[in-house]
């Protein structure tokens, strides 16, 4: 890799990163408030009223934006009519979504939610209408604008939510959203200038529809498959288990959401730049799995273990049921991170039609499992297809990233077994500090020592070990590696010199 596409990418995962988790850090605050002034009850109402938005523009994603990024000789009228497509995708959904909403409300079983389906559907207009040259941001790596952009769609649609709950209960979650993204119309135009025309250009659409099909062949399983999931719960086990259902996945798929957001939005335009460089891309593939590893799995450890006083303390006791379920879709996280590393790599390299699918084998199985499952077993039923789900599109996925980089997977156990060492030992000191502590001092501790031990253990291990993971990071994203010695103090002579071992 070029020292200028290295700079670039250290620099775009740097503010990716904290773009995403200053995002999610505002979303959880959001989820706890809310979900401690409200309850399963009101969350299950918000639920249904996103299940049939979200399955429709999902299902109607021709994949413009994605094939933007991809195409190296984007030009405006490809832009132009990329917008164009975007924009009457959103009309239509957000019509068939208001005419529908009595339906969608009968088919969960619960009438109330049809107001709220009806004012939701203005959701996609609003998004549709932001600036179509955000995709050229992302091609280039430039994720500063973009991350001003989704923090501040963030900040707002937090800030109306937890403003609106007391006065207005449910609806404060719908608010939140619209605000969101009227915000986020507006501040694209800023971050990324463009004057948007309507065009309908054949020779510009066609292109873009060659690469997106595949990621509309995608689209229309996945959603299809949560949908029924959440319709399977709601309609079996009732409205205040979809709620427990909705919150329990929002707060255990955080951390994937966090690194596979950060990893796969930088990385399919940088595989995309290292097509013709196998051993590069290889190398890059191997330091990218290791660091979600060492962000996700001591993330995900540390939310199995404080669960149950998070539940307790935090959310308060009508959040209880939501503990075991937690607890199982953490160890769909740990499975799903292979996944999460290779799908990048099959979307740079061009080749969509094997991530529809690895979609394909995965909600195929959930829409198998989730009817029987759900019904015979409440909510662990719900876990467990996830688990089953995700485990055999792992396996596919691996066959599928052999063919395409056939050394992938050299040199990866000793680095990784560090990083399993390290994470689980920061989860046991964590275990110990709630056991004599569950309130909230005890839980800010706990993270607190799960972080450092993780941290020290790890730091240790790369030194005894030579294993050159800090040494080899700072080498293909040295904008992290500054930053990080900058934030810490640690002068750069204390990173471990390249000996051998580690990944060449």
């Amino acid at each position: 890799m070029s020292r200028p596409l290295a700079s670039r990418a250290g620099n775009a995962l740097t503010w990716r990163a904290a773009q995403l988790v200053g995002i999610k850090l505002i979303f959880l605050v959001r989820v706890l408030v809310v979900g401690r002034l409200l309850g399963p009850d009101e969350f299950g109402l918000f639920a249904v009223s996103l299940v049939a938005l979200d399955f429709l523009l999902k299902i109607t994603d021709f994949g413009m934006v994605p094939a933007l990024v991809q195409r190296q000789d984007a030009e405006q009228r490809h832009y132009d009519a990329a917008w164009t497509m975007g924009l009457l995708r959103a009309s239509v959904v957000g019509l068939a979504v208001f005419i529908a909403a009595p339906l969608i409300a009968d088919l969960f079983k619960e009438p109330r939610a049809t107001d709220l389906v009806r004012v939701l559907a203005l959701r996609p207009l609003l998004e549709a209408g932001a600036s179509i040259r955000v995709a050229e941001l992302t091609r280039q790596l430039r994720f500063r604008p973009l991350a001003l952009l989704q923090f501040t769609e963030a900040a707002v649609s937090t800030t109306l939510s937890i403003a609106l709950v007391w006065p207005f209960g449910v609806w404060a979650l719908v608010a939140g959203p619209l605000g969101g993204a009227l915000t986020s119309l507006i501040v694209s135009y800023l971050v990324a200038p463009h004057r948007p025309r309507m065009s309908l250009d054949r020779a510009a659409i066609l292109p873009l529809l060659r690469y997106g099909r595949w990621i509309f062949a995608s689209a229309l399983v996945a959603p299809l498959a949560t949908s029924l999931l959440q319709l399977a719960i709601s309609r079996q086990l009732g409205v205040a288990e979809l709620g427990l259902y909705f919150l329990a996945c929002k707060l255990a798929f955080l951390p994937t959401e966090v690194a596979s957001g950060v990893v796969g939005s930088v990385a399919f335009p940088l595989y995309a730049r290292l097509q013709d460089n196998p051993r590069q891309a290889t190398r890059t593939f191997q330091l990218i799995l290791i660091g979600m590893v060492a962000v996700v799995l001591p993330a995900a450890l540390l939310v199995y273990v404080l669960a149950p006083a998070l539940g307790e303390n935090v959310l308060g006791a009508r959040w209880q049921g939501t503990v075991p379920l937690i607890r199982v879709l953490v160890w769909v996280n740990v499975l799903g991170l292979v996944g999460d590393a290779i799908v990048p790599v099959l979307k740079g390299f061009g080749r969509p039609s094997r991530v529809t699918l690895l979609e394909l084998v995965q909600y195929g199985l959930l829409i198998v499992l989730a009817w029987e499952l759900a019904g015979r077993f409440g909510l662990i039923g719900a876990g467990l297809t996830w688990l089953g789900a995700v485990a055999a599109s792992q396996i596919l996925g691996i066959y599928f990233l052999r063919q395409l980089l056939a050394n992938a997977w050299i040199g990866l156990a000793r680095p990784l077994t560090a990083v399993i060492t390290a994470s689980l030992t920061g989860a046991a000191a964590a275990w110990g500090l709630i056991q004599l502590d569950a309130g909230l001092a005890g839980l800010l501790a706990a993270i607190g020592a799960s972080g450092l031990v993780t941290g020290a253990i790890l730091w240790g291990l790369d030194r005894r070990l030579e294993l050159n993971l800090v040494r080899s990071l700072g080498q293909v994203f040295p904008k992290i590696m500054t930053t990080l010695t900058a934030a810490t103090g640690f002068p750069r002579a204390w990173l471990p010199a390249a000996r051998r071992g580690g990944i060449q």
